[in-house]
């Protein structure tokens, strides 16, 4: 292996794949219990999954013109050391390699195991009980995914493409199914309308806020590729854009089929404790009959596989980057020169994901905690925008972020607001909270690297870079 220089190899169809593929995984099938449960009726159900999903486009908005703007290696990292300078851009770096990245492949991949086991007899809560085959196809996920992706970002995007077209289509033969049969004789009533929670809570808004971003998680990913686009200045802001489009669509119509056939009281007056993939089982079982439910569970897992897929295909080239910055050891800015990949940040992202699924060993509830360390650093990365348009207003803006400056200020003013209300809600800061003592070690390690650096630099007759 050796440094070199990442090739440009994807077009807008992988583009527009990897964006989607990131986000459709376990929120979709996992989420929509708790957020209808959180809320009062079906119009906030349907207005909180449009609403935040376009919150979301704004921010994508202003991610397209940062990357055609810098279109490089690294993504996020690369906005916001261009936006607010190499400290910030590190301890995203730092935050990202340990908490939201590694966190969310360890959670995909415990996810993916639980769906893909029952398919064979195996009974997974007594695998909770005493981890064995659980941990075994949870590591072996990782592994096959880091060897795809080590064998060229061409094999990788094709994996991605091949299941984010299996997911969607069985997203959308559901919701066809679900159109078509509807409130039919097979479903049963559920309580009466008066029986449901119809009191809005601030816990409830928080609630509903973190399973829906949740869903939504992942949007940011395929800027990371931006040094293996062809046509960045153009297929970057197409392929992240339209991705956001169709998720939206997507997730409005499946939210509307959930509701259709299993009506909102039925949701609420389910006990603590129902399995969070109910309501999918339920639609599943009412639109195409009960045998054809106990392949959800596949359905489930290809669809995780596929969202854990973009955490080693996109996200090391943001290690890849901070390497060549001189930020971390040099050794992750290495090269495959047969494959042409960042072999070495690969492998070591799939090692964090390994030792944390080991860590675990049952899927964790990670939402509050990637989610809440996740939008402290959109908010300052979207904020970046209005910063670089201050100070480098010469540098060429192939596209420029629709509706400036209102979509990009309310993207903010949400983030802020979603990460006040999780600093205050009794439920979720505790989460919060353990992501931020993560994020901590990195403001040391930060300035012992860089003064080591300097010190090597001095030793070896350098001066400044």
């Amino acid at each position: 292996m050796s440094s070199g220089q990442l090739q440009r190899r994807l077009g807008l169809v992988s583009a527009i794949s990897i964006t989607v593929g990131a986000v459709i995984g376990s929120g979709i099938f996992l989420k929509p219990l708790a957020v209808a449960q959180a809320l009062p009726s079906e119009a906030w159900i349907h207005a909180m999954w449009i609403g935040l999903g376009l919150v979301c486009l704004f921010g994508a908005f202003a991610y397209a013109e940062l990357g055609a703007m810098f279109p490089e290696a690294g993504g996020q990292y690369a906005f916001l050391r261009e936006g607010w300078g190499r400290f910030v851009a590190f301890l995203y770096g730092w935050t990202f390699f340990w908490v939201t990245n590694a966190g969310t492949i360890a959670a995909l991949a415990l996810g993916f195991a639980e769906n893909l086991l029952p398919l064979f007899g195996v009974d997974v809560a007594a695998e909770k009980k005493d981890p064995g085959w659980l941990l075994v196809v949870a590591v072996a996920m990782i592994l096959v995914l880091a060897v795809v992706n080590h064998f060229g970002v061409v094999l990788g995007a094709l994996v991605q493409n091949v299941s984010t077209f299996a997911k969607v289509g069985a997203l959308a033969l559901i919701a066809l199914g679900g159109w078509l049969v509807g409130t039919g004789a097979e479903v049963t009533a559920g309580p009466p309308a008066e029986q449901a929670n119809t009191t809005l809570t601030v816990t409830g808004l928080v609630a509903a806020f973190t399973g829906i971003f949740w869903a939504y998680e992942g949007w940011y990913q395929m800027p990371f590729n931006a040094a293996e686009l062809k046509r960045p200045e153009r297929n970057l802001p197409l392929g992240l854009v339209g991705g956001m489009v169709i998720l939206i669509v997507v997730y409005l119509l499946i939210n509307v089929v959930y509701l259709r056939v299993v009506p909102f009281a039925e949701i609420q007056a389910m006990p603590a404790g129902t399995p969070s993939t109910h309501v999918v089982t339920l639609t599943v079982e009412r639109v195409f009959g009960g045998e054809t439910a106990k392949y959800l569970t596949l359905l489930i897992a290809i669809s995780i596989f596929g969202a854990a897929n973009p955490n080693l295909l996109s996200s090391p080239r943001a290690f890849y980057a901070m390497s060549q910055d001189g930020l971390v050891p040099a050794a992750l800015q290495r090269i495959s020169p047969r494959w042409g990949t960042p072999t070495v940040a690969i492998w070591v992202q799939a090692g964090v994901g390994i030792a944390l699924v080991l860590a675990l060993q049952t899927f964790a509830d990670v939402t509050s905690f990637v989610v809440f360390a996740a939008f402290l650093f959109y908010a300052l990365t979207v904020a970046a925008v209005y910063r670089l348009r201050r100070t480098r207003p010469d540098v060429a803006r192939p596209y420029r972020c629709t509706l400036y400056p209102v979509t990009p200020a309310l993207f903010i003013l949400v983030a802020i607001g979603f990460v006040a209300a999780v600093l205050q809600d009794p439920v979720e800061q505790g989460n919060a909270l353990k992501g931020l003592l993560l994020m901590a070690p990195g403001v040391p390690f930060y300035l012992w690297w860089t003064s080591r650096r300097g010190a090597q630099r001095l030793s070896s007759g350098g001066g400044s870079s």
